[in-house]
């Protein structure tokens, strides 16, 4: 049972085996202490995950999640999280957690170099094009160029601390099971080793000539063998 709370449990359902067997709530649970982690190495307080429901347009599109500046909180739509691939909903946790980041940056609460950036995004959240309007310039604009290329390279990373994780996991069981072969193996030996006593305690019980000094042995069998004096 994963520890939806822990963020290297986390990692172990980002893959379409295990992230279908959970339900809405441990979804949302394990984008939490993915973004827990992440502010975490951004320098930031984590923000709260929580879930929404839009359905998707005419076209089929759909808002995957949201950021609100005002109560500084993430929003994920339960249509996205059911998708079968874990990877796009990890992509929007980290997507919209950049721009928590670009929110603290802009509110002087964390540094950030360039400040020509900083002040890039505090315009264009003055002016801030919605893609529904225009999704080319919706794309380019400061916030949301930064956001994909960060959200971007952040999926990338925590899918290769997943692989690491996995061979880690594996190597740890795999020395378990070594550890255990040769513990049984070990005993096996120990019993092997006692029985071939045993045997050797039962032989010599019923032969007591055998544990009789060699220098005696002779005598005694002139004694008991001829019954004669010489």
């Amino acid at each position: 049972m994963y520890n939806l709370k822990a963020y290297m449990d986390s990692l172990q359902v980002l893959r379409e085996s295990e992230w279908t067997k959970l339900s809405m709530e441990q979804k949302v649970a394990a984008m939490q202490a993915i973004e827990n982690e992440n502010a975490h190495r951004e320098g930031r307080a984590a923000c709260k995950v929580s879930q929404f429901t839009q359905a998707p347009d005419e076209k089929g599109r759909i808002t995957c999640g949201s950021y609100n500046w005002e109560t500084k909180d993430i929003k994920m739509n339960t249509y996205h999280l059911s998708e079968r691939n874990p990877e796009g909903c990890l992509n929007t946790v980290l997507h919209e957690g950049r721009h928590a980041y670009q929110h603290c940056a802009v509110k002087g609460e964390i540094e950030h170099h360039p400040a020509s950036e900083v002040k890039a995004w505090e315009n264009n959240r003055r002016n801030y094009i919605n893609g529904e309007k225009n999704i080319r310039a919706y794309y380019r604009q400061p916030l949301e160029a930064d956001a994909h290329e960060k959200a971007d390279i952040g999926t990338r990373q925590i899918l290769a601390e997943q692989k690491i994780q996995d061979r880690s996991n594996k190597g740890i069981q795999s020395f378990k099971e070594k550890t255990s072969r040769d513990a049984v193996s070990s005993k096996a030996d120990s019993t092997v080793n006692k029985g071939i006593q045993s045997y050797q305690d039962k032989v010599n019980g019923a032969n007591p000539e055998s544990n009789t000094p060699s220098g005696n042995s002779e005598a005694a069998g002139q004694t008991s063998g001829s019954g004669q004096e010489r």
